[in-house]
């Protein structure tokens, strides 16, 4: 009995470790997303200013976004390592291969 309990808790550890990876993974894509969408609407945001339809302020404001965003990716990718570290440990090869588990990172 305590080696059923034993094995459960090891295949939920993995199964919820694994769910937590792909979520993160999911978060950083959308993360760069909206890095690339901030970007493009500084982009806007500085041509309007040089034909003169705008202020700076809209420029300021998209600059805050673009850092905002650049922010929110970099916390995302580092929650996605985080997660994939958690599922090496939950599968038992944290010690050996936590190396192979960051390679190729988001």
């Amino acid at each position: 009995a305590r080696l059923a309990d034993l094995r459960q808790q090891v295949e939920y550890d993995v199964r919820a470790a694994f769910l937590d990876l792909h979520a993160a993974a999911d978060r950083v894509r959308v993360n760069r997303d909206a890095v690339e969408l901030a970007n493009e609407q500084l982009a806007q945001a500085q041509d309007r200013f040089s034909a003169g339809v705008s202020d700076n302020l809209e420029v300021v404001q998209a600059q805050g976004a673009v850092a905002t965003a650049n922010e929110n990716y970099l916390s995302s990718l580092y929650a996605c390592n985080v997660a994939k570290l958690a599922l090496a440990r939950a599968i038992g090869v944290a010690e050996e291969r936590a190396g192979e588990f960051l390679e190729g990172s988001q």
